[in-house]
């Protein structure tokens, strides 16, 4: 499959992995283009909902859909497609993938106290917000909250060593399986020391500010490198899309019966903690939306009018970084889960166009500083500095 409908040229960075899920310096997969920035707006309106939103605005049936929406189709797509993105990037040495992944976990560390610790103190101090009206979130929790930006960079790290052991193959995707089956396990896992437990707390997800922690949410970057290899090495991609699409299918199917096996609830801790059957859901569904996305891609007269969408999609990161600033700052204007309905869905689209305009000024958060990358380069042995070829 070739043709621009599909296909966007490749663009020169200085990172091939920029972002959540982008890739540069090699092809770019316009559905996944048109995934990723789908993802954004989804992501933005799901976050002023929760902090913004007065609880009742939760269950109404469009902030349902919302939920819904900033669900398989945004932290799950954002994850399997920063996977299948590495098929595609020109340089996914140990090295450059070591760093990309802990720098974005710098970030998200920076993050915690630009939109959550700093605001806290001024507001607390300021009286214009009470610790009462925000618990029960506190400097420490703030500081120390595991989000996405935390799991992606250290599933990225994983991953990178992963590749200098076996390509991405089933294996891969059987790996992601365990981990998801061993995830309520190892969530219990305690060696009794700060000096092991603290470091595990983002990869077990054992503490109650850890959102998204690396057990059991590497499953979708690892099955979506294995969908990227494969989607990168066949002749066809557009059968590939639809293979996936109706593998996707034939997952939420079997979805449904472990749904009514395990009945969990539908909340958003469950969602955090992903059992057995929304891992598969979510898969199932994600390959179903990768292929809608696809078709879509190919009808000109849709595609061309999705330009502002392909933008976002450019400024994952910048805009999930800037967005963030406005959510947490926004509380002490709009206070803590106060609006109603129609005033918060006007939040919602002012907040996405202040993160698109504003989202230039964290441009320079996509770029791994270099001596990280050089300092990795040295330390690595020999056999992690030439990682496996993909298969």
């Amino acid at each position: 499959m070739s043709g621009r409908e599909a296909i966007a040229p490749s663009q020169p960075a200085s990172d091939s992995i920029t972002g959540l899920g982008r890739t540069t310096g090699g092809e770019r997969i316009r559905a996944f283009d048109l995934a990723r920035g789908l993802a954004i707006p989804f992501m933005i309106f799901v976050h002023i909902l929760w902090h913004w939103g007065a609880p009742d605005t939760w269950g109404s049936p469009v902030g349902l859909l919302i939920s819904f929406m900033a669900g398989p189709t945004a932290a799950p797509t954002f994850m399997f497609l920063m996977g299948a993105s590495l098929a595609f990037s020109s340089r996914p040495t140990f090295a450059r993938l070591a760093a990309r992944g802990l720098w974005l976990v710098v970030l998200g560390y920076v993050l915690n106290f630009a939109r959550g610790v700093i605001p806290f103190v001024l507001g607390t101090n300021a009286g214009v917000i009470t610790a009462q009206q925000v618990a029960p979130f506190t400097p420490w929790w703030l500081a120390t909250t595991v989000d996405i930006h935390h799991m992606a960079g250290l599933s990225l790290v994983a991953i990178a060593i992963l590749r200098t052991r076996s390509n991405p193959g089933w294996l891969w995707v059987g790996l992601g399986g365990a981990i998801v089956l061993a995830a309520p396990w190892l969530r219990t896992l305690q060696f009794g020391t700060p000096l092991l437990d603290a470091p595990l707390t983002p990869i077990l997800g054992s503490a109650p500010n850890v959102y998204y922690a690396v057990v059991p949410w590497l499953l979708f970057p690892l099955v979506g490198t294995v969908f990227g290899t494969i989607l990168r090495r066949a002749p066809d991609r557009r059968r590939v899309f639809r293979q996936g699409g109706l593998l996707g299918l034939g997952l939420i199917v079997i979805a449904i019966p472990l749904l009514l096996v395990q009945q969990p609830s539908f909340d958003v801790i469950t969602y955090w903690r992903e059992p057995l059957s929304f891992a598969v859901a979510i898969v199932g569904i994600i390959l179903a939306w990768l292929l809608l996305c696809e078709l879509v891609t190919r009808r000109p007269w849709i595609d061309r009018r999705l330009g502002i969408v392909y933008a976002w999609s450019d400024r994952v990161l910048p805009m999930y970084f800037t967005h963030w600033i406005l959510v947490g700052w926004g509380i002490g204007i709009v206070g803590f889960r106060d609006m109603e309905l129609g005033p918060v869905l006007i939040a919602m689209v002012v907040t996405l166009y202040l993160t698109w305009k504003l989202s230039p000024l964290a441009a320079g958060l996509e770029r791994t500083p270099r001596w990280l990358v050089r300092l990795l380069s040295w330390r690595a042995a020999p056999a992690l500095e030439a990682p496996a070829t993909a298969t």
